[in-house]
């Protein structure tokens, strides 16, 4: 029987991208955070006040960190199926100008992690510099092939989504380019406080077998990195899907009829017989006579 409690511990391994290099986020990065401008804009981008996504981050480093060092609230207990993981890591870019090479530029989630259901939510959260420059398209293949990629390479996870408010139209553009299906709309779900109206809130998934780890990457000329975690498990886990799923469609062709190109002909009783078998109101004035 598969396991589907969380582990008592976690180690958060390091992933790397061609742009960007990923580690357990710490203290002092969330204090760089603010200085890099990281909430700004959250109302549009997530529906949250500053001071209130930054809580939320805050939350979760905090039990990224406490997951890591192997304790847990008893709210949080292991073998609770309603039980949430929360995974986190910070962000530096590989073309970092700083003398130590380490420039955050943001961070990266996997957070509401049910061991139960096989699921998780991704966020990304960039500095205000850093936006609309590619950084997202790099991280969040590599933290799905992790995140799907079967156990214990990865966290063999079923499905991961993403939400965000009616008013991030380019974060729509983004997660639609990534693979990710529009599922569903939450009406009136936010609110907008600078301009007193409530905003809808959307939200996106991908099932693990309509995930392609080579393809998300290589949509925006970007490669896989084979010694990621969990990338070469993903891979072979993507080639069986992708082999069930010729073998199916090739079965289905098979039991598919063959289609006459002739016409069927219809006796006269065979007419009589289904004239009989219509329903009364189909039948009105089905014998009267025109003058």
């Amino acid at each position: 029987m598969q396991d589907r409690t969380l582990d008592e511990s976690v180690v958060l391994p390091e992933i790397r991208g061609e742009m960007v290099k990923l580690r357990a986020a710490s203290w002092e990065d969330f204090s760089t955070m603010d200085r890099i401008h990281a909430f700004s804009s959250s109302l549009t981008l997530v529906g949250k006040s500053e001071e209130a996504e930054r809580a939320i981050v805050r939350s979760w480093i905090q039990r990224s960190l406490r997951w890591q060092k192997g304790v847990r609230t008893q709210e949080e207990g292991l073998q609770d199926a309603e039980a949430r993981g929360v995974m986190a890591w910070s962000l530096f870019a590989n073309d970092s100008q700083d003398a130590d090479g380490d420039e955050l530029i943001g961070m990266a989630f996997l957070v509401d992690i049910d061991a139960w259901a096989q699921s998780a939510r991704i966020q990304v959260i960039l500095g205000q510099d850093y936006r609309g420059r590619g950084y997202t398209r790099d991280v969040m293949p590599r933290v799905m092939t992790y995140g799907f990629a079967p156990r214990p390479a990865g966290l063999g996870l079923h499905r991961i989504w993403i939400s965000t408010s009616s008013s991030n139209m380019r974060g729509h553009a983004v997660y639609k380019s990534l693979g990710f299906i529009e599922s569903g709309t939450s009406r009136d779900a936010l609110w907008d406080d600078s301009e007193a109206h409530y905003m809808d809130l959307h939200v996106f998934d991908m099932l693990v077998d309509e995930f392609d780890p080579i393809q998300s990457l290589a949509t925006f000329g970007l490669h896989t990195i084979m010694d990621n975690p969990g990338v070469r498990e993903a891979l072979a886990q993507h080639e069986r899907t992708q082999n069930i799923k010729k073998k199916n469609h090739e079965e289905q062709a098979v039991q598919l009829p063959p289609i006459s190109g002739q016409r069927q002909t219809i006796s006269g009783d065979d007419m009589v017989n289904q004239d009989e078998e219509l329903p009364w109101w189909r039948k009105l004035g089905a014998n009267r006579k025109r003058d």
